[in-house]
């Protein structure tokens, strides 16, 4: 009996080192990228990089090429998403001289760069090529994509759709919005693009609603609204808001009507300097930053912001964005014609239920 187990031991052995077509490695099974780090496996590199935040991969990308490859491949995004890795990033468009458009994400510095009052944080720029020109208030976010709806340059011609896939930073082109419009503004309401604008050549306006799932363009009930609609739209509570000459009027995807906001939304809109963060409408005028209060119809003044610089629209050029819940305040100090500083601030926003007013801390 002895003799008949060690044999079959060495044949089970014999099996193992015989190498069997179905084990062997093929072109389609091994790792499309090699590993960063010769002395560990590729495998084992990619979970350590997805345990990384992303306010680091632009300086992991600056290591190799193999690390550049890894911090856009689909194989880590996915690797992130099965173990819940998902965070916020932030993402800046800055028109150059010429017209082009560059792209920056918010990164970490290594701490050995760091001086002494510095933020430890800063914009890296993000290799994208042949970016069309992009304007806020025709550049949606929806997931992981940017959508970019270009104005044309030219009669006759339909607005282009883009869209940057920030995981790999290359652009993939969608379906044209189908109505020639020179003067339009977009919002997302549930995943879905709705653009509303003026059709300068048949003087009507026209409302148009993208899904972003199946990338279909259709036309969404106008109630044969009469009021001139201007390149101003937010989303609040699932509504798609749009300014027009006489006021606000909110479209409810759920019921398919229009209805006339009561009260002056649209007071602290008349520039870009505004945003949505959770459900409010932000904006800043001559260095006041505001909220609008849908239940009082009102504007109010965002309390606290202690530390934030003095900022005036006169001086500098105002930017808002959400960032994960947080207000991110952009301002460009113009030096002289081709020198300008960027300054960033984050601010945290707290609303108190005793007072109802809405707090902002500078992080």
């Amino acid at each position: 009996m002895a003799s008949m187990s060690m044999s079959s031991r060495e044949k089970r052995r014999k099996r193992k080192r015989e190498p069997t077509p179905a084990s062997n490695p093929t072109p389609a099974s091994t790792p499309r990228w090699s590993s960063p780090i010769p002395s560990l496996p590729y495998d084992l590199v990619l979970l350590c990089v997805t345990r990384v935040s992303r306010l680091y991969y632009p300086t992991l990308s600056l290591v190799s090429k193999s690390f550049r490859s890894l911090v856009s491949s689909p194989e880590l995004y996915k690797t992130r998403s099965l173990f819940g890795f998902t965070e916020s990033c932030l993402y800046v468009c800055s028109e150059s001289l010429g017209g082009s458009a560059d792209w920056y994400t918010l990164c970490r510095k290594p701490d050995k760069t760091l001086k002494s009052g510095s933020s430890g944080y800063a914009l890296a720029r993000v290799p994208v090529p042949n970016s069309p020109s992009s304007v806020f208030r025709k550049v949606v976010a929806v997931g992981s994509n940017i959508y970019n709806i270009a104005m044309p340059t030219f009669l006759s011609v339909l607005p282009r759709v883009s869209i940057l896939d920030c995981k790999s930073h290359s652009w993939i082109e969608a379906p044209s919005l189908p109505v020639e419009l020179h003067s339009f503004s977009a919002s997302v309401v549930d995943h879905k693009i709705y653009v509303a604008g003026f059709d300068h050549r048949l003087m009507k306006n026209s409302f148009e609603v993208f899904d972003t799932q199946t990338r279909v363009w259709d036309s969404f009930s106008s109630d044969k609204r009469e009021e001139r609609i201007k390149e101003k739209s937010v989303s609040i509570d699932g509504k798609f808001h749009v300014v027009t000459n006489e006021g606000v009027l909110a479209y409810d995807p759920k019921q398919g009507k229009w209805d006339m906001v009561v009260g002056g939304m649209c007071g602290l809109m008349c520039s870009d300097d505004y945003c949505v963060i959770g459900n409010v409408l932000y904006s800043v005028y001559e260095g006041v930053f505001k909220w609008y209060d849908t239940e009082r119809r009102t504007w109010r003044d965002l309390q606290g912001l202690v530390g934030l610089p003095n900022i005036t629209r006169r001086r500098e050029f105002i930017r808002l964005g959400d960032y994960g819940g947080k207000m991110v305040v952009f301002w460009v100090h113009v030096i002289w014609t081709y020198y300008k500083k960027i300054w960033c601030a984050e601010i945290s926003l707290e609303r108190r239920p005793d007072t109802s007013e809405i707090w902002g801390k500078v992080e």
